[in-house]
């Protein structure tokens, strides 16, 4: 945003510069038009002397650099040298209103300025009018050397002129005030583009109702669920697998393998909170309150000890998995401010871990809990009664699948 402002002051001086030799120039052509008709005297000098003038200023700030005062001097001559030819001609008729260039210099002020100041320039315009209307005759008789005819044609001059140097300065100005909206607008659709990229990186990592908090201004996210499933997932002999195979297949494969769980995720509405190595985390509940969301964590977990079947690490032998599952209360927030990340914490977490480290390859392992929430949907297999590290003695399932009719 700072370089569009830059690039409109920038299109303000030009357009300023480039008005002040063009009135110079029109300084010069009164000067001779008048020295024709006066010779060398006040007439003729004033016009000249703001062209002199106006070319030094030129190169004064083409060494120093210094809009603000070039402007204010070129602001100046244009509003008191006009009224400097009207007084030295006698009257508006004799000088054919040639103070009407001084208009140009409120109106300068506004589109090379600001409101403020070109507020200030009127008035200084309204009081040099007033000021030429009073004095006129006083300083100089009201004859003229002019002719009629030369008179008319100077009232036309002054009034084309001043419209068309009006016209063309504002014109310009215009035009790159366009291009300068076109850039905006340009760059605007850029940084969308951006933003949206950035969006959908952020919920890449977060749900969207976490990302809208954070983006909202909320610095401490951490809520607690009552009833929420866990599931972690391995590759069997993962470790083994990646001494014999070469980095960028490991990667690769294993990248395809999480893409394609990525997918089965976003289509159950889960939400997948991290891989570490070759493990896979997925919670539900965090999103619904209603039951069917262990559903849909139970048959996820049998999708994905299907479809691994597809894949392979090394290019010859397939995947298989240990999948361990677990529900209860959690809590879930986002920890950090750099490379912040959402996590889920508790001891279903924990539970569900130890379902996996102690499950069998190829095989889904629920606890209790969980198999009361689904043995009337899905086919589960006792395993037994086993000892679980940090858990103690546990009553164990293995899920089997979907029963084709509900008990």
């Amino acid at each position: 945003m700072t370089g569009i402002i830059d690039r409109g002051q920038r299109i303000r001086e030009k357009s300023f510069l480039l008005m002040v030799p063009l009135f110079a120039l029109a300084g010069v052509l009164w000067s001779v038009l008048y020295y024709f008709y006066y010779g060398f005297t006040i007439p003729v000098i004033i016009p000249g002397s703001y062209s002199i003038i106006s070319f030094l200023s030129l190169l004064l700030y083409r060494w120093h650099k210094n809009f603000p005062l070039f402007r204010t001097i070129q602001l100046l001559l244009i509003l008191l040298l006009p009224f400097l030819l009207h007084l030295s001609l006698g009257n508006f008729i004799s000088s054919s209103a040639v103070i009407l260039w001084s208009t140009l210099c409120p109106l300068g002020a506004l589109a090379f300025y600001n409101t403020k100041a070109a507020t200030y320039y009127i008035l200084l315009f309204l009081l040099v009018v007033f000021a030429a209307f009073f004095l006129e005759n006083k300083i100089v008789p009201a004859e003229t050397k002019l002719p009629a005819e030369l008179i008319r044609i100077l009232f036309v001059l002054n009034i084309a002129s001043v419209t068309f140097l009006t016209f063309f300065v504002l014109r310009y100005f215009v035009n790159q005030n366009d291009k300068v909206k076109e850039q905006l607008k340009h760059e605007q659709e850029l940084l969308a583009a951006e933003r949206e990229k950035s969006e959908k990186l952020l919920l890449n990592i977060l749900p969207l109702s976490i990302a809208e908090r954070l983006k909202a201004g909320e610095k401490t996210i951490a809520d607690e669920y009552p009833e929420a499933a866990v599931m972690f997932a391995d590759i069997v002999g993962f470790t083994s697998t990646t001494q014999h195979i070469p980095p960028v297949m490991l990667v690769e494969n294993l990248n395809k393998i999480f893409t394609h769980f990525d997918l089965l995720v976003e289509k159950s509405g889960l939400e997948k909170i991290k891989t570490i190595g070759d493990a896979y985390m997925v919670v539900s509940g965090l999103t619904v309150d209603h039951r069917d969301h262990i559903f849909r964590m139970t048959d996820l977990a049998l999708n994905m000890t299907e479809d691994i079947q597809q894949f392979s690490l090394d290019g010859k032998t397939k995947c298989s998995m240990r999948i361990g599952l677990h529900a209860g209360p959690v809590v879930a927030g986002v920890i950090g401010t750099k490379k912040f990340s959402y996590d889920v914490w508790g001891d279903a977490v924990n539970t569900a871990s130890r379902m996996e480290s102690f499950s069998e390859p190829g095989m889904i392992q629920l606890t209790e809990k969980f198999y009361e929430y689904i043995k009337n949907d899905y086919e589960c297999e006792y395993r037994g009664k086993c000892e679980i590290k940090s858990k103690g003695w546990m009553n164990l399932y293995f899920l089997k699948g979907k029963r084709k009719y509900r008990k």
